[in-house]
Parts: structure tokens; C-alpha cells; sequence
């Protein structure tokens, strides 16, 4: 267990967001993909991205999966066509 976020995110290749709790709420994208040190792979398992986020997540060159919401690919879709 890390108590530090950007110690636990430093270099990591994904995130699982599995709990809603505040820390991961009002993480934004930018933030977290610094922290990472680039594009990871985010799995949303609480629905805690908006998505507003999720774009933005597909904009910083991350891959996003949303458990229950099959939309997320037509996010992607649209973020590859702009």
C-alpha cells in the first residue's frame, strides 16, 4: 500500500479506479497522467469519470474502460476523428 498518490501512479502503465473515494473524484486528467509520467490505461469500475473526463483522458493518448457504459468507445471514436 502507497498512502501517496503520485508515488503509487509514478510509472504505472494503468489505474483502476474501483472506489468513489474523494481523492479520486476530484482527480483530473492532466493531473493524473503527469503523475503517471504519460498515457496509461484507466479502468473505471464505480463510474467516477464523467464524460468530459473520459474524453479528455482519450485526448492525453489513454486508453479508458467503463464498466457498464458501452458508450465509451463512440467517445473514443469521435476524440480519433477530430
Amino acid at each position: 500500500m502507497e498512502p501517496d498518490l503520485a508515488a503509487a501512479c509514478h510509472g504505472a502503465d494503468a489505474v483502476i479506479l474501483a472506489a468513489r473515494h474523494k481523492v479520486y473524484l476530484e482527480l483530473f486528467p492532466d493531473e493524473l497522467i503527469k503523475m503517471a509520467g504519460g498515457p496509461i490505461a484507466i479502468i473505471d469500475c464505480f463510474g467516477i469519470l464523467n464524460d468530459e473526463e473520459i474524453r479528455r483522458y482519450f485526448e492525453l493518448g489513454c486508453e479508458v474502460k467503463g464498466l457498464g457504459r458501452g458508450y465509451v468507445k463512440r467517445i473514443k471514436d469521435m476524440v480519433l476523428k477530430s
